[in-house]
C-alpha cells in the first residue's frame, strides 16, 4: 500500500464506526482482521475503540464488554453492537453536557431535563466525584455490570467519549436500561464514500470545496452529512436526548431540521462523485486484502462466533485480563 500508515487507520478506524452503525458484521469482521494485522498499536486503540463505539450507539450493551486477553473478545462485543437496533440516549445527553461544560447554555431547555445535563456536565469537571457518587446508587446485578464497565472505561478516547460514557453511567443509574432487539438486515452494497468525514483529510478538503462552490456554510454541509449518511443505522429505539441534540445542533448552525434535506440533496450528489476516486480505491484495496487474506478472517469469524455463543458461561470477573 502506498498510502501512509497514519492515512490507512483513520480510513479504516472511520470504516469500522461506519460499518458498525450501518449494521455490517461481515464488513466490520473484515475491517478488524485487517486493523489487528498493522500491529499492537491499532490492536490496543481497538479495545478501547470497542468501548466507546458500544456506549455511542447502543450504551445498554455495555453490560456486554466482557473481554479477555484475545483479540476477537473484543470483536465479539462489537459484533453485538452491529447487529443491534441502536440507543444513542448516551451519545446525545454526553455531548450537550460536553457542549454546557465548555460554556454553552443554549444546551438548556428550561425543563427537568436540564438536571441531567448539568449533572453530566459537573462529571466531566469534577470525575472522580463522580464516580464516587455513582458507586453510592443503589442498582440491580445488570445496572451494576453496566456501571461497573463504564467505570473502567471511564478514561478512554477524546473529552466528548468521557462524556458519554459518564452518561451512560448516570442514565444506568438513574433510570431502566432499554431493551434491544435485532436491527435489520444491512444493506449488501456498503457505500465506502461516508466513511470520508471531516475526520479524514480526503473528507475535510471535499466537504470544504463543494461548500465554497455551493455558496452555503461548511458547518451545514458537514452537519447534513452526518445527519443524512455518516450516522445512518441499521434501525434505532427513540433516544430522547439523541433526537434533542440533534434538534439543538441544527439550531446551533442556523438550519432548520425540517429544510436540511434542500441542502443536503443537491450537495450529497456532488459530495458523492468528489469522492468517487477514493471511495474505489479503498474498496479495492479492502477486497485485495480480504482475497489475499483468507485464512485469517476466516478463523476470527470463528472465533468471534463462538465467544458469542458461550459468552453466558465466561466468567465475568474475567473481564479485566488484557
Amino acid at each position: 500500500m502506498k498510502a501512509s500508515r497514519s492515512k490507512i487507520e483513520k480510513r479504516y478506524r472511520s470504516l469500522l464506526q461506519k460499518a458498525v452503525r450501518r449494521g455490517n458484521a461481515d464488513l466490520v469482521l473484515t475491517t478488524s482482521s485487517f486493523l489487528e494485522s498493522l500491529g499492537s498499536k491499532d490492536k490496543n486503540w481497538y479495545r478501547s475503540q470497542t468501548a466507546i463505539i458500544t456506549f455511542e450507539e447502543c450504551w445498554p450493551l455495555g453490560t456486554e464488554l466482557i473481554f479477555n486477553k484475545k483479540f476477537h473478545s473484543k470483536v465479539a462485543a462489537l459484533i453485538q453492537v452491529t447487529r443491534a437496533t441502536k440507543a444513542r440516549d448516551a451519545t446525545g445527553l454526553g455531548y450537550l453536557a460536553y457542549a454546557f461544560s465548555q460554556g454553552d447554555d443554549t444546551v438548556l431547555t428550561d425543563t427537568a431535563d436540564d438536571k441531567a445535563i448539568k449533572v453530566v456536565a459537573s462529571a466531566i469537571r469534577r470525575p472522580d466525584d463522580f464516580w464516587q457518587w455513582i458507586s453510592w446508587q443503589k442498582t440491580s446485578a445488570t445496572e451494576k455490570i453496566l456501571i461497573d464497565s463504564a467505570s473502567r472505561f471511564k478514561n478512554a478516547g477524546l473529552p466528548h467519549d468521557k462524556a458519554v460514557i459518564q452518561a451512560a453511567a448516570y442514565l444506568t443509574a438513574t433510570g431502566h436500561l432499554p431493551s434491544i432487539t435485532e436491527g435489520q438486515a444491512p444493506d449488501p452494497k456498503f457505500p465506502y464514500w461516508v466513511v470520508f468525514d471531516n475526520h479524514t483529510v480526503e473528507g475535510r478538503r471535499v466537504l470544504r470545496d463543494i461548500a465554497r462552490d455551493l455558496h452555503i456554510h461548511q458547518s451545514q454541509l458537514e452537519w447534513t452529512y452526518f445527519f443524512f449518511e455518516g450516522s445512518l443505522t441499521n434501525g434505532e429505539i427513540f433516544s430522547k436526548w439523541w433526537d434533542g441534540y440533534c434538534q439543538w445542533h441544527f439550531k446551533k448552525i442556523d438550519l432548520a431540521a425540517t429544510e436540511a434535506h434542500l441542502l443536503w440533496d443537491p450537495a450529497k450528489v456532488q459530495v458523492k462523485d468528489a469522492l468517487a476516486q477514493e471511495s474505489r480505491q479503498l474498496k479495492n484495496e479492502l477486497y485485495r486484502w480480504k482475497l489475499a487474506n483468507p485464512e485469517p478472517i476466516a478463523a476470527l469469524k470463528r472465533q468471534v462466533q463462538l465467544y458469542i455463543d458461550h459468552m453466558d458461561e465466561i466468567q465475568r470477573d474475567q473481564r479485566d485480563l488484557f
